[in-house]
């Protein structure tokens, strides 16, 4: 019977969103103070009060202490390029263009990372056809990352939820994976909760009732403790927002569907059946689907598979990726080192080549969206401006040929750039930058000839009406007998206008 080794496999996924890049350091400030009220008793309350030697006056039999809903932390750069470490991890004298964040580990969650204080959270993924696949937040026993936000000053951010199943069937794995990574409901797709609250002696099973997380609308609004998956994770990229509260982000990939990245470790599967997996895993497919494969698709050699060791191959394509191995060797290289490397190293870079992709067609989006709108050139000028600033810094500082110096690292680098064509988009857009940029200096730079035309005609035009009509200009030219000057020049200029505006319409025709 095939199985995961739910030891070594591991599941993120990725909401990708677009923001006001401008608006960076906001965002961040705002995520860095964004506070967590936790409910704790009044007993606890005051013995965490005679440490510091206060004693306040409570009305209330229980109050809320207030702690930090985010933990900073460093991306991984063991195995990255200085320069690419020091673009993700700035030191105090470099501005910061990226930044990193975990839910804090002070926090009582739904995702259970509270387990001292006794309580215990069951949750299940329930599908459209009415299964029930039980699954944890994070991973198991361990206090490892669960929901983590990352911000890019381009104006690209990532938050990505751990969560896997309970079971280590691969047909509950297999649906998982391809249904969890639908919010708002998309599909029929729901979550369900349940708090233990103790143990029945007579009937032998644990006591619960049901649960919803209390920001996410708690059971008055989920009676049976039943929800989506975006009232879950909406309300922490809200803190985003600061006081403003509300959504300050906008979708950039298939609105309402998370892009996962997998760690799947595979046990009983057959030689012959391993291209079907990799095939069902390469399209996220359920364990229903992907039952009529083509020759092509079932290749070992396909585009989007790369060999790592024997039974073992990364898998990519445009809707996400990771890595399936099969019968993986029980050595410590295999089974603790590779599977850390995975959770971080190659899934950072899986969220770097995400924010190239992104980046670039969220540049590409406002270069459309505002060549149409029907600005004066000025406005428009500076709007593409401020996009060519974007696409320069984004060169400088987020698009680089080789992000990490070992060989599987690098090659796996290169294939995520190639399947999410990062190169194609970079020259799309800078050719696009380029063309507007050029194509509106060309316009300021007439702007500016047809001025220097217009003030030439309109001052030379009633000059030589003057000097043509030989006027003679009272005590300046002629004595007495000649014409006053004011005379003289408000004839020059009404026939020099005339002439003047007859003869620009006939130029601009």
């Amino acid at each position: 019977m095939c199985q995961v080794n739910r030891d070594s496999a591991f599941l993120y996924f990725v909401y990708p969103f677009a923001f006001q890049g401008e608006n960076f350091t906001e965002h961040c400030r705002a995520i860095d103070q964004a506070p967590y009220a936790e409910k704790i008793d009044q007993e606890a309350y005051y013995d965490a009060l005679d440490k510091i030697q206060e004693n306040p006056r409570l009305d209330n039999k229980a109050t809320f202490a207030r702690k930090p809903l985010w933990e900073a932390q460093n991306f991984p750069q063991d195995d990255l390029l200085s320069y690419v470490a020091q673009y993700l991890n700035p030191t105090q004298n470099t501005p910061p263009t990226a930044h990193l964040w975990k839910l804090s580990d002070q926090v009582e969650s739904p995702y259970d990372l509270s387990r001292h204080l006794g309580f215990k959270y069951d949750w299940d993924l329930l599908t459209p056809q009415g299964k029930r696949i039980p699954f944890g937040w994070g991973k198991e026993n361990q206090n490892q990352l669960v929901v983590q936000l990352a911000l890019f000053k381009i104006g690209v951010g990532f938050l990505t939820v751990q969560a896997q199943p309970k079971r280590n069937q691969l047909e509950d794995w297999l649906d998982f994976i391809h249904y969890f990574r639908f919010l708002q409901g998309k599909r029929g797709v729901k979550v369900q909760g349940d708090k233990r609250i103790g143990f029945s002696e007579t009937l032998q099973t644990p006591r619960s009732h049901p649960y919803f997380p209390d920001f996410a609308g708690g059971v008055i609004d989920h009676r049976e403790g039943v929800g989506t998956l975006d009232e879950i994770l909406f309300p922490l990229l809200e803190t985003g927002s600061g006081e403003k509260g509300g959504c300050w982000w906008e979708e950039v990939f298939i609105p309402g569907q998370l892009l996962p990245f997998v760690g799947l470790s595979v046990q009983g599967v057959g030689e012959a059946e391993i291209p079907s997996l990799l095939y069902q895993v390469r399209n996220f497919f359920h364990s229903k689907q992907g039952n009529h494969p083509s020759e092509a698709d079932l290749e070992l050699a396909h585009p989007n598979l790369l060999p790592y060791a024997a039974r073992q191959w990364f898998v990519f394509s445009l809707d996400g990726g990771g890595f399936v191995g099969v019968d993986m060797p029980e050595t410590e290289f295999f089974q603790r080192t590779l599977i850390e490397h995975l959770r971080e190293n190659y899934f950072l870079l899986f969220l770097l080549t995400l924010h190239q992709r992104f980046a670039l067609m969220t540049l590409s989006a406002q270069v459309a969206e505002y060549w149409l709108v029907g600005e004066q050139e000025k406005q428009r000028e500076r709007t593409f401006q401020r996009i060519r600033d974007q696409l320069l810094s984004f060169t400088a500082r987020g698009y680089f040929t080789q992000a990490m110096q070992r060989e599987h690292h690098h090659r796996c680098y290169l294939r995520w750039q190639q399947v999410f064509q990062v190169e194609q988009f970079y020259r799309e857009v800078s050719t696009e930058v380029q063309e507007m940029h050029e194509y509106l200096l060309q316009q300021r730079t007439k702007r500016v000839e047809d001025r220097l035309n217009f003030l030439g005609v309109f001052i030379g035009i009633p000059g030589l009406i003057i000097g043509f009509l030989g006027i003679n200009l009272r005590n300046i030219t002629a004595g007495e007998d000649g014409i006053p000057l004011s005379v003289a020049l408000l004839v020059g200029v009404v026939v020099g206008v005339v002439l003047s505006l007859l003869f620009w319409w006939r130029v601009r025709d």
